[in-house]
């Protein structure tokens, strides 16, 4: 696989991905990084290390790979976004916002937001972020600092110069 600099996707999508064992598109979102690695910190570094780890999210976009879990076979495999197709993207860019709800847990931890495989920012207890897509077919997770997705991911077909709003609470509210 090639480094992250030299990875360019321009108007990345999950269009395209599927299991390598069944051929399924349908899938669940794991995230960018190990459950393991995740549960391992939490418990040798308690929530002082995820506050440390949280405060080391970078706002910056960011490629890394998916990792699914086939909705189909159960296959877990990883892969990086496609490049949309020119009948999959947008004339005008369309807005999302955002909007992380407050919550007493997990209030001091930032978490990680996603859409189509690139991080495009974190989000504080309460904020909320603003960023857009160039392609209609669009799925946004949000994973805690260690790269592990909360249970839901959010899919919507965005419109051309269109807005989206989303709010959040370790569950997408539509």
């Amino acid at each position: 696989m090639a480094s992250d600099e030299s990875i360019n996707i321009k108007n990345p999508t999950f269009v395209g991905v599927v299991c390598p064992k069944c051929g399924s598109t349908k899938y669940k979102v794991l995230g960018t990084g190990s459950l393991g690695a995740s549960v391992g910190k939490q418990l040798l570094f308690g929530g002082v290390g995820n506050m440390v780890a949280s405060s080391r999210s970078k706002n910056d976009f960011e490629i890394k790979p998916v990792k699914f879990k086939c909705e189909d076979c159960n296959e877990k495999y990883e892969s990086l976004p496609n490049e949309a197709a020119k009948d999959e993207i947008l004339d005008k860019p369309c807005k999302i916002t955002f909007k992380r709800l407050s919550g007493l847990i997990g209030a001091a931890i930032r978490h990680q937001v996603f859409m189509n495989g690139i991080k495009v920012g974190t989000v504080k207890n309460g904020s909320e972020i603003e960023f857009e897509t160039n392609t209609k077919s669009n799925v946004i997770f949000v994973t805690d600092p260690h790269g592990v997705a909360f249970n839901d991911q959010y899919e919507f077909a965005a419109e051309s110069g269109g807005e989206e709003y989303i709010k959040f609470k370790k569950k997408f509210k539509r």
